[in-house]
């Protein structure tokens, strides 16, 4: 039925726009005059499915709060106060050491002429040429092993010597880089004398492009086994959680710049 309808509605385009079209029956006494031209079938037209924003893989911290606000949580409310939005595209790594640096400092003795660590503060103080400058952030992203040094270097800036900064790439998905990623997690997740920033695949974690990604873990839900992001992307992006298996698997992407596979750092303070 479907073709037939298409087929006569196109041929009467035909006729009526070359003029061939026979000559319709007299009107009806009263009528008006002239041709009037058979209704065309309307045919439907399907929307596009809009993409998810978030994936499958991703849920939203303002749908899923019950663990922040029945747990200790430490590094979340450390870093909540600090949550703050990369300059632009390049510039993850400065918002995320920002935001650690400030936590890390929550609770010290700060004078009135005390600045808070921003990421235009950070590029006046750290001198680490892996952060290539430009007027609006960065130029640039920067690999896990700079990540390194430049958590460390930011929190030397602001007065912090860490007790540790360890980086470490994640090769695989394998059940044992799960238990060893696990076990980072459930210690960072203990206090606020430490904290993790992640390397990552963007588009594993929230199915949009893939390009390498860094924000820091701002809490683990063992029970869940649910990792919270505080992605710096905030043009783009709010608090979400993803799986911990969605977690490891992110981090064990290749970074063709650097030539290794991704990961994290996990730094260590004193309190």
């Amino acid at each position: 039925m479907r073709n037939s309808l298409v087929s006569s509605a196109s041929l009467s385009f035909i006729f009526f726009t070359t003029g061939l079209l026979a000559a319709e029956p007299a009107n009806p006494a009263g009528a008006r005059s002239g041709f009037m031209p058979r209704s065309m079938p309307l045919v439907a037209r399907v929307p596009t499915p809009t993409k998810p924003k978030y994936g499958a893989d991703a849920t939203l911290l303002s749908r899923a709060q019950q663990y922040v606000r029945e747990n200790p949580a430490p590094d979340f409310w450390a870093l909540t106060p600090y949550y703050a939005g990369q300059l632009n595209d390049a510039s993850c790594s400065l918002a995320s050491v920002a935001m650690v640096v400030n936590a890390a400092r929550a609770g010290r003795s700060l004078g009135a002429d005390d600045e808070l660590a921003t990421q235009l503060g950070l590029l006046e103080r750290v001198k680490n040429p892996a952060w290539k400058r430009s007027p609006g952030g960065l130029v640039a992203g920067v690999t896990l092993e700079q990540l390194g040094g430049l958590v460390s270097d930011g929190l030397k800036a602001y007065g912090l010597t860490p007790l540790s900064v360890e980086v470490v790439h994640v090769p695989d998905s394998s059940p044992a880089s799960v238990r060893k990623v696990r076990k980072a997690l459930t210690e960072n997740e203990k206090s606020d004398s430490d904290f993790i920033i992640a390397n990552f695949d963007q588009q594993v974690f929230t199915d949009d492009a893939s390009v390498g990604h860094i924000a820091p873990v701002a809490a683990y839900d063992a029970g869940s086994r649910r990792v919270l992001i505080f992605d710096p992307d905030r043009r783009w992006y709010e608090p979400y959680w993803v799986s911990e298996e969605v977690f490891v698997r992110g981090m064990a992407t290749r970074d063709f710049t650097a030539g290794k596979h991704r990961g994290y750092v996990h730094v260590r303070i004193a309190r």
